[in-house]
């Protein structure tokens, strides 16, 4: 058996449930912000602890279906590349195909696929409850990352601390004050939309356009035709760029 205490869960591979069953048991407790496909996969718990309503953090897993990650996303373009790059493959998996990431179990323990992935990319916060022994068959048996291997996934992010300053949190925010231009188009719009509710359409356009014109000329440099007056959002021509043409 390898132990895992609940005082320090971090580095712990854990089973998310089908959606369905949680809903049977606790529907209060499904997860916010996770895809369908998310459940009735592996989770790798990335927190050390639970936060006040029993939450940890996790980085969702997969094993794209028992396939080799080129075969889920093959090419060689940058673009390639970059879908590839977040996910990182426990052995027997092979090593990552462009970074040569290979994270390892616990006392050189095999995972039990041939082809399993940690997708870095995200952590979600889920109730620790909720989640089931990754071998249900053997509830005392608890699959960990090595030490190494979790330090390297972990490089650079401080999940304990995200998962304090975000969830436990009470408190709202106060947003940042917006730039000047940005918060007179914001008021421009707002003005627009009471001029509109109040049958004044012509305003209204006057003051949508002003925003527009305000906001090519910040962006002028950047624009691929030379002149931004001409630019079809003003009715006066047809679309500048002959690419994207009727």
């Amino acid at each position: 058996m390898l132990g895992c205490s609940l005082t320090n869960l971090a580095a712990q591979i854990r089973w998310l449930p089908k959606r369905e069953k949680i809903l049977e048991r606790s529907p209060e407790q499904i997860p916010s912000g996770l895809d369908s496909d998310a459940y009735g996969h592996p989770v790798l718990i990335v927190t050390k602890g639970m936060d006040e309503k029993g939450r940890v953090s996790v980085l969702l897993m997969t094993s794209f279906n028992n396939r080799d990650i080129l075969a889920k996303f093959p090419g060689t373009l940058p673009t390639d590349r970059r879908n590839r790059e977040p996910y990182w493959p426990i052995a027997p998996t092979p090593k990552h195909p462009d970074t040569g990431n290979l994270l390892k179990l616990k006392d050189k323990r095999p995972m039990d696929k041939k082809y399993s992935y940690v997708n870095s990319q995200a952590s979600y916060p889920i109730r620790y409850e909720i989640l089931e022994p990754y071998k249900s068959e053997d509830t005392e048996d608890v699959w960990v990352l090595d030490e190494e291997s979790f330090s390297e996934l972990t490089k650079g992010r401080d999940y304990d601390k995200l998962h304090g300053n975000s969830w436990r949190r009470g408190r709202e925010e106060t947003p940042l004050p917006l730039p000047e231009p940005v918060k007179e188009r914001e008021e421009g719009g707002k003005q627009a939309s009471k001029a509109s509710d109040a049958g004044t359409f012509d305003l209204a356009k006057e003051y949508e356009n002003k925003a527009w014109r305000e906001y090519y000329e910040e962006i002028a440099h950047f624009l691929p035709w030379p002149d931004y007056r001409s630019c079809f959002i003003f009715g006066e021509v047809d679309d500048p760029d002959p690419l994207y043409g009727r």
